[in-house]
């Protein structure tokens, strides 16, 4: 069976065809408009063509942002509020398209697929730009109010700290995110970083960076107790050392001895991938 992801980031929108394996094919990429009517025009391009490719396949949609239940999504990044995604979606194809939150999917695509699968309560954080990812109990994202998503970046790990984009101070991204690293790497790459830090050097600015991840994993462990945490995100690029590097501080911790010895950090399995694969999850699982 063939089936259609469509990942809408700040950046680009980025489509493929996932088939009875999960890699994807026929490829297409085109820059995120500015408005909403836009990205759905350019969507609707995308599917059509592919479409040329496999007539009538179904389709799934991966979207930055912050999603309520009636379908509007909040996303600073794409210049969106309130706006009525999922609706002029509809309109357009003339159909209901299942969309998601780009993390939600990416968290979908780990758990049906990937680091998670037959996992009962997992995480996935995504090291990048900001931090992002979601939780994932007993086979269903975890939701708020309305069906709005959490947003782990966001949770506060330095009170009156640094001031975020959202408003607030202190957040997690502002001290553990992926950029975060970058900067404090400087004039090094972070890729140069991790390499120095195999063979010895740098490690200073590698566990000090190290350090502030592991500060927000402890709290996700004391809140949802999870069994495994995946990490993803353009700083997974990294390899085994991140990886490593968290389990070994986070099983220094009282979080983990005391209370999680039974959590596992491992690396996740689809990196740029996750949301055209998580999208077309959406896809498969629409009655």
């Amino acid at each position: 069976m063939s089936i259609i992801g469509v990942d809408v980031g700040g950046t680009n929108i980025k489509a493929g065809v996932l088939q009875d394996t999960f890699e994807v094919c026929c490829r297409l990429d085109k820059p995120t408009p500015p408005t909403a009517g836009g990205i759905v025009n350019t969507i609707q391009e995308i599917v059509a063509e592919l479409w040329r490719h496999v007539p009538g396949a179904p389709v799934g949609i991966s979207f930055a942002g912050t999603w309520d239940n009636q379908g509007r999504v909040t996303a600073n990044q794409l210049g969106l509020k309130n706006a009525p995604v999922k609706q002029m979606l509809q309109d357009v194809f003339g159909m209901d398209i299942p969309v998601e939150n780009d993390a939600v999917c990416a968290l979908i695509a780990e758990h049906r697929y990937g680091a998670l699968k037959d996992c009962q309560v997992g995480i996935l954080l995504t090291l990048g730009t900001g931090i992002g990812g979601g939780v994932m109990v007993h086979g269903q994202p975890l939701r708020g109010y309305q069906g709005v998503h959490g947003e782990l970046g966001h949770m506060i790990t330095h009170l009156d700290g640094r001031l975020c984009s959202c408003g607030q101070k202190g957040c997690w991204e502002q001290y553990a995110a992926a950029r975060v690293l970058g900067q404090m790497a400087a004039p090094l790459t972070t890729k140069e970083l991790a390499d120095q830090v195999r063979n010895g050097l740098q490690s200073d600015v590698w566990q000090q960076y190290i350090h502030e991840v592991v500060g927000g994993i402890q709290s996700l462990l004391m809140v949802f107790m999870p069994e495994v945490i995946v990490i993803g995100g353009g700083l997974s690029g990294a390899g085994s050392i991140l990886v490593g590097s968290i389990q070994q501080e986070l099983e220094q911790t009282s979080a983990f001895q005391t209370y999680c010895p039974f959590t596992r950090v491992v690396p996740a399995s689809f990196r740029n991938d996750a949301g055209i694969i998580g999208a077309a999850a959406l896809a498969e699982e629409k009655p």
